[in-house]
């Protein structure tokens, strides 16, 4: 007969499972619960998409898990990372960002702009950020000051970053950047760019701000009820003041290091990011209705969106369809999150009757 002691018990105190079946069916119950939470998390069914993705593309393509071609990957993704990660804060504390595309261009243009002028190239990079940052907090002001959707306000900076960008341009990018500058983000550290683990730590110190600091309990907390969050003492318009400025400084950064891959600014680069940046962060598990999310989920959402540029071109399919491609699983998977919120208030309402 199987006996089992608990931790701390004497020797005439035993737990006796073999004789309680009420306790080896709530042990039963317990494990199919748990595994019926693992399948229905975003993120398993991301991971599986991706591994099944790969496999399809490598089959056709023996180039796909190559060493180059995964640093590639990464390489690309880390663009969409950086600023996905601000995204997910945005998003979980019940806001959005539809500039951070234009946001992103702007930055690129200015830092590389102010480094032909004559700028020293680590105070254009610091300058490049700052027009992001200052691009975050005009939304964030209008936001909250002027009472004007996050949707609204956001989509207007887009507009007016985008036509700022090709203002300063007169429509040509900027050249011949100095190679120090371009050392930012094609150096290699065994193998791996800069860019890549710039983008590794990013999101390392944003998973421990999210979910275990009082400011990611307070962003939570705004997201899932904003009255709610007043109440309990944290200040609303405050945490939504950074959180938008983050967002722009993310978009920023990314920008800029974008410049130093291409030696240029290009007015004309991302065009449809915001897009792809939100998609990555949707998938990933984070709520476009705020108060869920997480950073993992959302390098996941990025990778797999890496993933599918990278294989569809390995594919030699048409790039425009990458576009009808993010589209299509953007869509899914606001549904899909619909599903889960669902059935998230159905336990929870079974659970306190």
């Amino acid at each position: 007969m199987k006996t089992v002691r608990p931790a701390g018990s004497d020797d005439a105190a035993t737990v006796r499972t073999s004789d309680d079946p009420t306790a080896v069916q709530r042990a039963n119950v317990g494990q199919d619960r748990r595994l019926e939470r693992i399948l229905q998390n975003p993120q398993t069914a991301l991971l599986v998409a991706i591994v099944a993705f790969s496999i399809i593309v490598e089959a056709s393509n023996r180039n796909f898990f190559t060493f180059d071609n995964v640093i590639n990957i990464l390489r690309d993704g880390s663009f969409i990372f950086i600023i996905a990660v601000a995204a997910t804060f945005v998003l979980v504390g019940g806001g959005l960002d539809l500039s951070v595309g234009s946001v992103f261009a702007l930055s690129s243009v200015a830092s590389a702009m102010l480094i032909v002028a004559g700028v020293p190239y680590p105070a254009a990079f610091l300058l490049g950020v700052g027009v992001g940052s200052l691009c975050g907090l005009v939304n964030a002001i209008i936001v909250i000051y002027g009472r004007i959707p996050a949707l609204i306000t956001t989509l207007g900076m887009l507009y007016v970053a985008r036509g700022l960008d090709w203002i300063v341009t007169a429509g040509s990018g900027t050249q011949y950047l100095p190679p120090e500058f371009g050392d930012i983000a094609s150096l290699r550290v065994l193998g791996i760019p800069l860019l890549v683990l710039y983008a590794f730590l990013i999101g390392v110190a944003a998973h421990v701000i999210l979910e275990h600091t009082r400011f990611g309990y307070g962003v939570r907390a705004v997201g899932g009820n904003r009255e709610a969050a007043r109440a309990c003492g944290i200040n609303v318009n405050r945490t939504t003041l950074i959180l938008f400025v983050a967002s722009g400084a993310a978009a920023g950064l990314s920008g800029v290091l974008m410049a130093s891959r291409l030696h240029s600014g290009q007015p004309s680069i991302g065009q449809g990011l915001e897009l792809q940046v939100i998609t990555a962060a949707i998938i990933g598990g984070t709520s476009l209705f705020g108060g869920l999310g997480s950073i993992p989920g959302t390098f996941l959402g990025t990778l797999l969106i890496a993933v599918l540029q990278n294989g569809l071109v390995q594919l030699e399919i048409d790039p425009l369809w990458q576009n009808v491609v993010i589209g299509v699983v953007l869509v899914t998977s606001v549904g899909l999150d619909q599903v889960r919120r669902a059935r998230m208030w159905r336990s929870q309402a079974k659970a306190a009757a």
